[in-house]
């Protein structure tokens, strides 16, 4: 069974994404010295840094392209909010839409967790087959998620890399940001759908 996949980036962060044509797990884009917008906790990055994977090729988390099971995240309302990290707000968020066979055809090496992939608990996957265990459209496709936030954290994750040509879809929160959008692929090889989705966001 495939499953669709978000993985949000600030807008900021688009160029270079089409330049690589590839989204790089954030040890590699460390690695290559590539300047990003960070919109998550810096503290969570650290921790990932050090979470290991016994799944897949290895590693640790940080090594790996992280995917939510769905749109508007938890990750997401964070954001909404602002963090000591970031203040910068949802509006120029983006969500990279794929499916898991897609990028599982370029990346032999990923896997998927139950929960929040950083907790200790978390049940690391690569057989896909289980896939069907996660519950995607009652609790993680739920809008409201206060009494299964860690459920809903569930993440796919790719290691080291993901093609550009794997994403489908950009989903955005404006038809403003759908043409900065539209103006920043313009001249790409590979121009995923645009789509304004509102209801993504918070």
């Amino acid at each position: 069974m495939t499953v669709k996949v978000s993985h949000i980036t600030h807008i900021d962060n688009l160029g270079s994404i089409v330049r690589q044509a590839c989204l790089w797990s954030d040890a590699k884009r460390i690695e290559l010295g590539l300047v990003n917008q960070n919109i998550g906790y810096s503290h969570i990055k650290q921790r990932r840094l050090a979470r290991p994977v016994k799944v897949a090729t290895g590693g640790t988390i940080v090594q790996y392209v992280p995917f939510n099971f769905c749109p508007r995240s938890v990750m997401l309302f964070v954001i909404h909010k602002g963090h000591l990290d970031y203040q910068g707000g949802q509006d120029r968020i983006l969500h990279l839409i794929s499916d898991t066979d897609t990028i599982r055809l370029t990346n032999q090496h990923c896997f998927f967790t139950d929960i929040h992939a950083d907790l200790d608990y978390a049940e690391q996957i690569d057989d896909f087959s289980r896939i069907t265990e996660l519950d995607i459209n009652r609790i993680i496709n739920e809008r409201y998620w206060q009494d299964f936030k860690e459920e809903k954290q569930a993440e796919f994750l790719a290691f080291e890399s993901v093609p550009w040509a794997t994403i489908q879809q950009i989903g955005v929160k404006t038809q403003a940001i759908a043409n900065e959008v539209n103006a920043l692929i313009h001249m790409a090889a590979h121009k995923p759908e645009v789509v304004v989705k509102p209801q993504w966001y918070y």
